[in-house]
């Protein structure tokens, strides 16, 4: 297989490779339609393009590639940069040739990536956009907060950051009502959006952007992976006679992190069962409250998975069966 290496960017990406006789070559492709169909056309048929993640820089490489099912993998950034070791110096050019050996070294290990539905990149758009809005409409209604404490206002200024949180709350409500379109007129995607909701404690906006950052819980296809995703996974910190306990990692998404984090706490109000496990954990035992919620939300995500498996929704009647009882039928 021979290893593309490409250093992405706005206007253009870098392309190292190696041609039939062993020698590293470099190209420079325009980041524009017809340059990259040029591009990918006339590549050899066991090529493989290696990129680092770079967002929305690479999407329209990704969609052109798949729709040449010509093998495409994005690694992050940080992953290509803690594998080359010690190196000097920084380039377009140098930066796709230590992409490429990356891939050359870790060809076994390279993952596919594969353009999302069309639905599914419209969620995206759509949520970063609500993204947005929401954190200028918390500046807005910060600063109308400060405002109280002033001696003086003027009606100009408190006008205008009025009428902009009015309008802010008009475009977040015209935003989310069209989430819920394109959700809706997806049968797979209303399904399991409708699971993801049904569960106490995870309401319309966390279940969306589940179903976006797992690619509706196909590209991350168990709990544990999307728990690692989110950063809330423990892992063993401990060497020699030396055992710190386990830790979650400071590298996983901290948005969606923040937001099982606000399910969590909602569950342990509205979720008998949360409710009980955090008397036992937070009362009894004096957990600190954020390893209890970082528990809680990783049950939440295991119960989640386990729906979404079977194609069911939350009953708050359902009783699981005694373990002892099912290894006594399987001993028979």
């Amino acid at each position: 297989m021979r290893i593309y290496g490409i250093d992405l960017a706005s206007e253009k990406f870098d392309v190292s490779y190696l041609d039939s006789e062993g020698k590293i070559r470099s190209i420079v492709v325009r980041n524009t339609r017809p340059q990259i169909e040029k591009f990918l056309d006339k590549l050899p048929q066991d090529s493989r393009l290696v990129a680092e993640h770079t967002g929305v820089y690479g999407d329209l490489l990704l969609k052109l590639a798949d729709i040449r099912d010509i093998p495409v993998s994005y690694v992050p950034g940080y992953e290509i940069k803690h594998s080359m070791g010690l190196t000097r110096g920084k380039s377009d050019p140098a930066d796709a040739a230590r992409i490429r050996q990356y891939g050359e070294r870790h060809a076994d290990k390279l993952e596919d990536t594969h353009f999302p539905s069309d639905t599914i990149y419209e969620l995206k758009e759509l949520y970063a956009t609500r993204r947005l809005l929401v954190g200028q409409r918390k500046q807005l209604q910060i600063m109308l907060k400060g405002d109280a404490h002033r001696p003086e206002k003027n009606v100009t200024a408190q006008n205008i950051k009025l009428k902009m949180v009015e309008e802010l709350n008009i475009q977040i409500a015209f935003i989310e009502d069209k989430m819920v379109e394109l959700i809706g007129n997806d049968d797979d995607l209303s399904k399991n959006s409708a699971i993801a909701q049904s569960l106490p404690g995870i309401g319309p906006v966390t279940a969306t952007l589940l179903i976006i950052k797992t690619e509706n819980f196909k590209r991350v296809s168990t709990a544990k992976k999307c728990a690692t995703l989110d950063g809330i996974s423990p892992f063993p910190n401990s060497t020699g006679k030396s055992d710190k306990g386990a830790h979650v990692s400071h590298l996983g998404d901290k948005q969606l992190k923040s937001l099982l984090f606000m399910c969590a706490r909602s569950a342990v109000v509205h979720f008998e069962k949360m409710r009980v496990y955090k008397m036992k954990k937070y009362d009894v035992e004096h957990k600190h409250i954020f390893v209890v919620l970082n528990n809680v939300a990783n049950r939440l995500l295991k119960i989640l998975y386990t729906l979404i498996k079977k194609g069911e929704m939350y009953d708050p009647m359902y009783i699981p069966q005694d373990p002892r009882l099912k290894m006594r039928i399987n001993s028979c």
